[in-house]
C-alpha cells in the first residue's frame, strides 16, 4: 500500500544496491510504493565492478562523472591490427561516480537502504536477512551474476562464465583510442583492453575463463613494461540467455538475470534497460495485484527478452568468431581486409562496447 507500511514492510524489496538494482527501486518508489533496498556491504558502489566504458544508450550521466570520451578503437593480434571508428563516441566515466549518482536519485525518489544486511532466503511474503525480517509483495533479484536470490528460487543462471581482472597504470597512451588485445597467450576465451582516460592514466584489464592474475601480469609488462599500478579490480560474469528470470512474487534483474554483452561482458546498459522494464512490471504487478509467475513472465521476462535476446546471441556469435581466430594473424588480417573492420564500424556499439 502506497506510503502506509511499517519500517520492516515495503511493497518492494531489492537485493543489490549497484545500478540495476537502485534504477528499479527509483523507478517503483517514483509511483508512491515503499521500497527497501538490502546490501550487504557498508556503502553503494563500492567495490566498483567493472571499466565503466559505455554508450551514450546510458541514459542520462552527469557530466561531472564523464572522464573521456573516445571514437576509435584498434583491435590487435600478433603482429596485425586494425583501427575503426564508432559512429558516434564511446564514454569513459568514473564508475563509483556512476554508482554514487543512481542511487541518489533512488534516495531522492524515496528508496529506504538497509547496508550491511545480508539476503538469506525468501518464504511467504517474508524476506530474511541476517538482521531482521521485511515483508515484501514483491522480492528483486539484482544481486549479481552469482545472485543468492536466483539460488534460492531455483531460477537457473547460465553456466558460461568469464572472470576479469582490471588495474589502473601510470604511463603514455592515446587518449583518442582504446586498445583491444586478442590471443590465447594474452587472455584465453575473451580479450584484454587499455582504456584511456587521459594521456597519462589507463585503466588495463582483461577477461578469460581461466585464472587472470598472470595473465594480467604478462600483459602489463609486455604492453605497459614497468609502472604504477593501482586500484586493483576483479569479478566475474556471466552471459547466455537465462531460461527464466522471474518465479512467483520475484524477479531477477542486471547480471543476476544475465542481462549482459557476451562479447564484452559489460552489463550496465543492458542493466539499465531491464532495469526500466523490471521497475515498469513491478508496478504493473502491484496495481493489478498479481505477484505469479505468468504475470510477471508476461510484464517483464517476455519484454526484456524481445528487446535483449537477439543483441546477446547476436554478441555470443561474435564472441565465438573472434575467439576462433585470435590466434591467427593471417585470418585476422584478412578479416579486415575483406570487411571485419567496416562491420565493425557499422555494429552497434552496444554489441560489442565495454562497461
Amino acid at each position: 500500500m502506497k506510503g502506509t507500511l511499517a519500517s520492516n514492510m515495503a511493497d518492494v524489496v531489492v537485493i543489490g544496491s549497484g545500478p540495476a538494482g537502485c534504477r528499479t527501486a527509483e523507478i517503483v518508489a517514483k509511483q508512491g510504493y515503499e521500497v527497501i533496498v538490502i546490501e550487504e556491504h557498508p556503502e553503494a558502489g563500492k567495490p566498483t565492478q567493472c571499466t565503466g566504458f559505455v554508450s551514450e544508450k546510458i541514459g542520462k550521466i552527469p557530466d561531472d562523472i564523464i572522464v573521456n570520451k573516445i571514437a576509435r578503437a584498434r583491435f590487435c593480434s600478433g603482429k596485425s591490427s586494425f583501427e575503426v571508428k564508432a559512429k558516434k563516441p564511446m564514454i569513459l566515466m568514473d564508475r563509483l561516480g556512476f554508482d554514487k549518482f543512481v542511487f541518489g536519485e533512488a534516495l531522492a525518489a524515496g528508496v529506504q537502504f538497509r547496508f550491511s544486511t545480508r539476503y538469506q532466503q525468501f518464504e511467504g511474503d517474508n524476506v530474511l536477512t541476517n538482521i531482521t525480517t521485511h515483508k515484501t509483495r514483491i522480492l528483486v533479484g539484482a544481486d549479481g551474476p552469482n545472485s543468492t536470490v536466483a539460488k534460492s528460487k531455483n531460477l537457473k543462471i547460465p553456466e558460461n562464465k568469464l572472470l576479469l581482472m582490471q588495474v589502473n597504470v601510470k604511463s603514455t597512451f592515446d587518449p583518442s583510442v582504446v586498445e583491444l588485445w586478442f590471443g590465447s597467450d594474452i587472455a584465453p576465451g575473451s580479450f584484454a583492453w587499455v582504456v584511456p582516460e587521459n594521456d597519462e592514466y589507463a585503466r588495463v584489464g582483461l577477461m578469460t575463463d581461466k585464472n587472470p592474475i598472470p595473465f594480467l601480469e604478462k600483459f602489463l609488462k609486455e604492453r605497459i613494461g614497468e609502472t604504477e599500478v593501482f586500484n586493483r579490480i576483479g569479478d566475474s560474469i556471466r552471459f547466455g540467455i537465462i531460461e527464466k528470470s522471474v518465479a512467483d512474487r520475484v524477479l531477477l534483474v542486471g547480471d543476476a538475470a544475465t542481462q549482459v554483452k557476451p562479447f564484452s561482458a559489460g552489463g550496465l546498459v543492458y542493466g539499465q534497460l531491464g532495469a526500466r522494464i523490471a521497475g515498469e512490471a513491478c508496478v504493473k504487478s502491484l496495481e493489478a495485484n498479481d505477484f505469479s509467475e505468468t504475470f510477471l513472465y508476461e510484464n517483464y521476462d517476455k519484454v526484456w527478452k524481445s528487446q535483449l535476446s537477439r543483441p546477446i546471441k547476436n554478441g555470443m556469435r561474435l564472441k565465438s568468431v573472434i575467439s576462433k581466430f585470435q590466434d591467427n594473424s593471417l585470418v585476422f588480417s584478412m578479416l579486415n581486409k575483406f570487411g571485419l573492420s567496416r562491420f565493425a564500424s557499422l555494429v552497434d556499439v552496444d554489441l560489442i562496447g565495454k562497461d
